[in-house]
């Protein structure tokens, strides 16, 4: 048979293509990704306090309705409802939600008595409809162009995390909060009490926003310049309608830390490309798949075929299991609880672990392309290291507001260390498991996205309800203790 380079000529590469491929790919989940690096400032200010990250982490879950409901108005709506039109819609929707969250994110009403972020909860719902839409929207429209330009468009989406860590990173908070004396009068009576004050940060959370909203217009712009076809030029497929985006990049529409798992160079072995015609696996570029030549005796056969063909049965379930219990750390427990292990140590901590950590997804997935592939033994000692940093964290989590180590410069760079190691591990396995799974064809895939979802709504469900109605967690205030004069705090500075 033929051996044929999946990679065209350098010489046909076109450099414009992988711009707005790569800015198109930063407008999946730049949002999402920004509100997360944007919490340690966001919890400081809003009346959910401690409690907004679990908020964020149901209502992201609760997103996912936006997917599949595309997904069943396509099957059956399919001329109505095509990729472009919807693309179009949804990136809209998310730049009206972006511009509004400028002006409205602190904006409050009681709802049952008490305070809550109405305004900020509701366009964060349709932000996160927006970006989980991404992963069932933006790979099929990318099927219209070469296989290299694929790759392109992965770089932006890992883009779309590393973006708004490094622009937080700029912005900073403000330093750990100082004690001041301040007058405080009520009705005819002023008395001292000494409150905390934190410093403004470099730049205002408005202006984050507005930094998030020009993301998310860059990315419309481009993918407008990409339906043209004088722009695209000789960029596009020759038969577009006959390609196929590998199953698994469509697995899990709400976990922006499964971008990659579908481009790694060392873990597929040799695929069909056209009848007759065969691939070598030495290209990082991801390989799209024809159906042209294909009988559908053939198709079907192959769709149809039994599971357990390349892992065995007892495997497959233990790195199901594996990957329900880290979805649901991941992507439900750790985000909720991560303001109450990280904020006795300071706003300075907080903020580096919630940037860094962010930052070690895709650094971990670009690794992947240069680790050896992976196996249950990789898997399961990265799972096991992965769950003693989570067990680490958890309990300064617990312990809050006197964790381990509170108030040691060695207790904050153990905290920050830790929370880049767990997002660090826990993107290993899922990825992992993943690209190990992927074996097994579209069932094996489609069980992985499965209980991918599964543990991560578990877990978001099970935290939601565990921090926002049990004792288990206490926040921590900062000058708690100072109007009685006998602080000594650290994190903290007394000024008089």
């Amino acid at each position: 048979m033929q051996l044929v380079d999946p990679v065209p000529d350098k010489m046909k590469r076109a450099i414009h293509i992988d711009i707005l491929s790569i800015f198109f790919g930063i407008g999946t989940w730049v949002v999402v990704n920004g509100l997360w690096v944007e919490l340690p400032l966001l919890v400081n200010a809003l009346p959910e306090g401690w409690n907004l990250p679990s908020y964020l982490t149901i209502i992201v879950q609760l997103a996912n309705i936006a997917p599949i409901t595309y997904t069943i108005l396509h099957t059956f709506y399919r001329d109505t409802f095509t990729e472009t039109r919807v693309i179009y819609f949804v990136i809209t929707v998310g730049l009206v939600a972006n511009a509004l969250l400028v002006f409205y994110w602190d904006s409050t009403s009681y709802l049952f008595g008490t305070a809550r972020s109405t305004a900020l909860l509701a366009l964060v719902f349709c932000l996160a409809m927006v970006d989980t839409s991404s992963r069932v929207l933006y790979l099929p429209f990318m099927a219209r162009f070469q296989g290299i330009y694929l790759t392109s468009f992965f770089i932006g989406e890992g883009f779309s995390g590393l973006v708004p860590s490094v622009f937080a990173l700029i912005q900073g908070v403000g330093g750990n909060p100082e004690c001041r004396l301040v007058n405080v009068t009520t009705g005819n009576l002023t008395e001292e009490k000494i409150e905390p004050y934190t410093y403004p940060p470099r730049f205002s959370i408005e202006v984050f926003f507005v930094f998030l909203f020009l993301m998310v217009l860059l990315s419309l712009i481009a993918f407008h310049l990409l339906t043209y076809d004088s722009i695209v030029g000789k960029a596009l497929a020759v038969s577009p309608n006959k390609i196929k985006i590998p199953t698994e990049v469509l697995l899990d529409a709400s976990d922006p830390q499964n971008s990659y798992h579908s481009i790694s160079p060392s873990n597929s072995p040799e695929r069909t490309v056209r009848s007759g015609q065969r691939v070598r696996n030495e290209s990082p570029v991801p390989i799209i798949i024809s159906n042209s030549g294909v009988s559908n005796e053939k198709r079907k056969s192959y769709q149809n075929e039994p599971l357990f063909q390349h892992v065995a049965k007892p495997v497959f379930i233990y790195l199901l299991t594996i990957q329900t219990i880290v979805c649901a750390l991941a992507n439900g427990v750790f985000p909720s609880v991560q303001s109450y292990s990280c904020v006795p140590y300071g706003n300075v901590a907080y903020h580096l672990s919630a940037t860094l950590s962010t930052m070690a997804n895709p650094i971990v997935c670009l690794l992947l392309f240069i680790l050896p592939k992976p196996t249950k033994m990789s898997i399961t000692s990265i799972f096991v290291a992965s769950l003693a940093v989570a067990m680490y964290l958890m309990t300064t989590a617990v312990q809050s507001p006197t964790p381990l180590l509170v108030g040691e410069t060695s207790g904050e760079v153990l905290l920050v260390v830790g929370w880049i190691l767990l997002v660090g591990t826990f993107t290993y396995v899922k990825v992992s498991i993943a690209t190990v799974l992927r074996d097994e064809g579209k069932r094996g895939l489609f069980l992985v996205g499965a209980f991918t979802q599964a543990g991560s709504a578990i877990g978001a469900i099970t935290s939601f309800f565990v921090v926002n109605y049990t004792n288990i967690f206490t926040s921590y205030e900062a000058c708690h203790n100072v109007n009685d004069m006998t602080t000594d705090d650290p994190t903290i500075d007394l000024i008089f």
